[in-house]
C-alpha cells in the first residue's frame, strides 16, 4: 500500500450486496466486531459501519460519493480482488464510480485486465483467500487456520454462524 501513498484504508462491511441472493450469515453486528478484532492496532487501518448502518442493499457507487463529500480533496481508492474487478460492469453506475475512484486490484486468482477508460493499478501481492472461501469451508466442518487471523478464527468458531 505504501507505493500508493495511501493516509489510510477505511474498511467497509457491506449490508447486502447486490450481486448476491443471499443476506450474510452472520449479523452485521458480528461481521463489524470481526473487523474492528482483526484491524485493532493497525494505525493505517480504519473501519466503518456506514453500509451497514444504512442497511439495505449496499452500493459502492452511494458509498463512494459519500466518502467524495465527507472528504473533498481526498483521492479515493477502491481496493478489491480481481473476481470483483470481473463483474465490475455488473455494478450500479459503475462508469461513475471509475470516474471517482482509482481501483487497486489483489490478483485474485489471476492478474486483472486493464479497461479502457477505468484507472486501476493491480496489486504486487497476491491474495487468494476470499469470504466465499472462508464460508464455504466453515460449512463443511473444515478449518479456516491461516485464512484469517487467529484471534479472528476463534471468533467465528465461537459465534458458530456458519454451522
Amino acid at each position: 500500500m505504501e507505493k500508493f501513498c495511501l493516509d489510510e484504508v477505511i474498511c467497509l462491511p457491506c449490508a447486502q450486496s447486490p450481486l448476491k441472493n443471499n443476506q450474510p450469515i452472520a449479523s452485521t453486528l458480528e461481521r463489524l466486531r470481526w473487523l474492528k478484532k482483526g484491524l485493532a492496532g493497525e494505525r493505517w487501518a480504519k473501519v466503518s459501519s456506514l453500509e451497514i448502518a444504512r442497511a439495505g442493499t449496499s452500493y459502492s457507487v452511494d458509498t463512494a460519493s459519500y466518502w467524495r463529500k465527507k472528504t473533498p480533496n481526498a483521492k479515493l481508492f477502491w481496493i478489491m480482488g480481481s473476481d470483483q474487478w470481473k463483474v465490475l460492469p455488473q455494478w450500479k453506475e459503475f462508469k461513475k464510480l471509475a470516474r471517482w475512484v482509482h481501483f487497486l486490484v489483489f490478483p485474485r486468482p489471476v492478474p486483472p485486465k486493464k479497461r479502457s477508460g477505468i484507472r486501476m493499478s493491480p496489486l504486487p501481492v497476491r491474495f487468494d483467500v476470499s469470504s466465499t472461501q472462508i464460508r464455504h469451508r466453515l460449512k463443511q466442518g473444515l478449518s479456516i487456520r491461516g485464512m484469517v487471523l487467529p484471534q479472528i478464527e476463534k471468533l467465528v468458531q465461537e459465534s458458530r454462524s456458519y454451522r
